[in-house]
C-alpha cells in the first residue's frame, strides 16, 4: 500500500481561518462573507475533521459554533481548548444561538477572544479580524463529511501495477489505492482513514472504498489480479463486509479468484480464531489474501498462520533502496524465506531504481511494485499500457 502525504498546495496566506458549524448554510455564508485576498478559509462541520485541520495547518483565526451534535454537548468549548493548545496566538470566536453570561465567562476562561450570539452580521466578525496583509488569491475549502464521502462519487480509486521483475512490461496484478475527488485535506488517504477512525466508522469507509475499487477495477482484472486493501477491523464485522465484497464481485461478474484482499497494518488482527475461520471460508470460494507492509516479519507469524496469505508484500520502508542498506537487505531476505515456508509469493514494494529491481531479481523475488515501473493512475491508461497481444 502506498499512501500520499498531504502538503499545503496553497501559497502561505496572511490569515488561515477555520470555520466550524454543523449547519452548512451558516458555514458557507460565513466563508463567502469573509472571503478576500490573503485569506485561506476552511469550513468543517464536525469536531473530528476540525481536529485534523488544526493539526495540519497553522491557524490564525477560528470561528466555532458552541454545539455541533445536539443540545447537550458544548463541543465548541472543547475546540477552544484544543486550538489554544496547538495555536496559542490564534483568535477564537465562539458563536451560539443562546449566549448566557456563564457561557461567555467559560469561553473567555478557556481562551476565546469573543462570544457572539446568533444572528449576527459578517461585518461584526470582520471587526474582530484584521484586514490581511498578504496580497495573494483568497481560497475557500469545504471539508466533506464522512457520509457525503460514503454516499457520493467522491471516492475515485487509482491503481498501481504489480509487475514481473524479469519482464516488467507485464503486470501480474493491480493494487487499488484510495483517492478522493476533493481539494480538502481528506484527499490524503491517510488522513481520510484517520477521520473515519475518529468517527468510529473505519469499516464503513473500508466497505465503500473496497466496493468502489472492485467496480472501477473490473477491466484490469482481465489482465491480472485485483488487489484491494482492507483494514484489520473488517474482521470485526466479517459477515457484513465480506458478503458485500462477494456481492459486488457478482454484480460486476468478477470471479473471486481474480481478487486478492490485502490486509493492511493499520491495526492489529483481533481474535485470530475468528480471523482464521473467515479467511478459510473466503478462500474456499476463491478469494485470496495478502499481508501488506510486512517488515518485522516475526510480529506477523500468528496472523500469517491464521490467514494463510498467498502474498507477503514487503513494506516500501524496507524495499526502497534496500540494495543500499545491509539491514534492509537482511529484512527482505528474511521475509522472502518466511514467504517460502508458507508457500506464499513475495511482492517487493517501493522499487524506485534499477539496482533495487536487480537485487529483487537476484534474490528470486518474482513480483514488485513501485515508481520505477509506474505511478498510481486510472484504469484506462493501465489497460492501454499492459494489454499485450
Amino acid at each position: 500500500m502506498e499512501g500520499v502525504s498531504h502538503t499545503e498546495s496553497f501559497s502561505t496566506p496572511a490569515q488561515r481561518i477555520l470555520i466550524i458549524d454543523d449547519d452548512l448554510q451558516i458555514g458557507m455564508a460565513l466563508a463567502i462573507g469573509l472571503e478576500r485576498r490573503g485569506r485561506h478559509i476552511i469550513v468543517c462541520r464536525d469536531m473530528e475533521s476540525a481536529d485534523l485541520v488544526s493539526e495540519r495547518f497553522n491557524l490564525t483565526h477560528v470561528i466555532t459554533d458552541i454545539k455541533l451534535t445536539g443540545p447537550f454537548r458544548f463541543e465548541g468549548l472543547e475546540i477552544v481548548d484544543r486550538v489554544k493548545r496547538q495555536h496559542q496566538t490564534a483568535n477564537v470566536i465562539v458563536i451560539s444561538g443562546h449566549v448566557t453570561e456563564e457561557l461567555r465567562a467559560e469561553a473567555h476562561r478557556r481562551g476565546a477572544g469573543a462570544v457572539l450570539g446568533k444572528p449576527f452580521s459578517v461585518d461584526r466578525i470582520e471587526r474582530l479580524i484584521p484586514v490581511p496583509s498578504a496580497d495573494i488569491e483568497g481560497i475557500v475549502t469545504f471539508v466533506p463529511m464522512l457520509d457525503e464521502i460514503l454516499h457520493s462519487d467522491l471516492i475515485t480509486p487509482q491503481f498501481q501495477p504489480i509487475v514481473w521483475t524479469e519482464n516488467p512490461r507485464y503486470a501480474v496484478g493491480f493494487e487499488a489505492l484510495t483517492r478522493l475527488r476533493s481539494d480538502s485535506l481528506l484527499s490524503d488517504p491517510v488522513l481520510l482513514f484517520r477521520y473515519a477512525a475518529a468517527k468510529g466508522r473505519v469499516v464503513d469507509l473500508e466497505l465503500a472504498t473496497a466496493t468502489a475499487s472492485i467496480a472501477a477495477g473490473r477491466g484490469l482484472a482481465e489482465l491480472g489480479i485485483l488487489s484491494v486493501n482492507i483494514h484489520p477491523d473488517v474482521f470485526l464485522q466479517a459477515d457484513r463486509f465480506f458478503q458485500a465484497i462477494a456481492d459486488v464481485c457478482a454484480d460486476v461478474e468478477l470471479a473471486p479468484q481474480r481478487v486478492v484482499l490485502e490486509i493492511t497494518e493499520q491495526g492489529p488482527l483481533r481474535d485470530l480464531s475468528s480471523v482464521e475461520a473467515v479467511s478459510t471460508m473466503m478462500r474456499s470460494i476463491g478469494f485470496r489474501f495478502a499481508f501488506d507492509d510486512v517488515g518485522s516479519a516475526y510480529s506477523h507469524l500468528r496472523a500469517i498462520a491464521a490467514v494463510r496469505p498467498s502474498y507477503l508484500k514487503i513494506s516500501q520502508h524496507f524495499g526502497t533502496a534496500c540494495d543500499e542498506s545491509e539491514v534492509n537487505r537482511k529484512i527482505v531476505r528474511n521475509v522472502e524465506a518466511l514467504a517460502r515456508s508458507f508457500s506464499s509469493e513475495v511482492v517487493l514494494e517501493g522499487v524506485e531504481t534499477e539496482p533495487t529491481a536487480a537485487f529483487a531479481r537476484e534474490l528470486g523475488i518474482r513480483f514488485a511494485q513501485g515508481y520505477l515501473y509506474n505511478r498510481p493512475t486510472d484504469t484506462k491508461r493501465l489497460i492501454e499500457e499492459y494489454s499485450h497481444p
